[in-house]
């Protein structure tokens, strides 16, 4: 009865020695690796930016070390951990399965959220806002951009209808909002362009830069029935903080009348004050 004892004791204690050990050794390694949670938000981000150099052109695919910077940097984290995280959660396929099931969940979410937003466009209805004029913008109406890279660039494409006419008149405009003034802002801009693409094959593209807070309005050239319409909008800066807000931005379509310089005007002007 005493050797059983003793030797339960023993099996106790080398149990309690083995766990010991064992706890030991992994937090020797949970401290050489990201932990599950933040392995999977580094490779959300990390194939996100993926996904982003695989649309660049060609003639900018030297930007790719720069989206991956900022996923680093994001996170607190350098490639070799990455690196080091990945080989050792290969060791353990059930935790890296874990990992890529989770990423996929969230890539569905995000999948069936754009669709959602992309529903308004697909069956919007234009707004009347004076006369023959329609304000078709159909997103958010205050955008955030942000010096990051990707956070910079916003865009928005909009196909037409049967409602356009040959010679309507497009208008891009609202107010922006740079976060930090700064007398000498030569360092940082916004870059606005909208091409508007014409059932006669032409394009007709249109730009300006921004360097300090105030309106902006972009024309599009009365021309043939429109297409498409695509905008971006652009934050380039020198500085790693640099953020703007558009505010109540809205694409104006006039219809072709004797006086429609006039009267896109003063469409314009009629919703900026509608929406101050």
């Amino acid at each position: 009865m005493l050797l059983m004892r003793r030797k339960s004791r023993n099996n106790l204690l080398l149990a309690v020695v083995v766990s010991l050990l064992f706890v030991a050794c992994a937090d020797k390694r949970k401290g050489d690796v990201l932990s599950p949670e933040k392995l999977e938000d580094v490779l959300y981000d990390y194939h996100l930016a993926q996904v982003i150099i695989n649309d660049l052109p060609s003639s900018q695919r030297y930007k790719k070390d720069f989206y991956f910077d900022y996923v680093y940097a994001k996170h607190g984290v350098t490639k070799a951990e990455i690196d080091s995280s990945l080989v050792y959660y290969a060791r353990y396929p059930e935790g890296l399965s874990e990992v890529y099931v989770n990423l996929s969940k969230r890539i569905e979410a995000d999948i069936q959220r754009i669709e959602q937003e992309e529903q308004p466009i697909k069956a919007r209805e234009a707004v009347a806002v004076a006369g023959d004029s329609v304000d078709l913008w159909y997103d958010a109406r205050v955008i955030q951009l942000a010096s990051s890279p990707l956070g910079s660039r916003y865009v928005f494409t909009i196909p037409t209808d049967t409602n356009f006419k040959a010679g309507d008149c497009l208008t891009w405009c609202g107010k922006v909002v740079f976060l930090k003034d700064e007398v000498d802002s030569l360092h940082r801009y916004l870059h606005l362009n909208m091409k508007v693409e014409y059932k006669n094959d032409s394009i007709v593209s249109s730009d300006t830069l921004l360097y300090a807070s105030g309106d902006f309005a972009i024309k599009a050239a009365d021309m043939a029935v429109v297409k498409n319409i695509e905008g971006v909008a652009y934050l380039k800066s020198d500085r790693v903080d640099e953020r703007l807000l558009m505010v109540a931005p809205s694409l104006i379509r006039c219809r072709q009348t004797e006086h429609t310089d006039s009267l896109c005007v003063d469409s314009v002007k009629e919703i900026r004050k509608e929406k101050q």
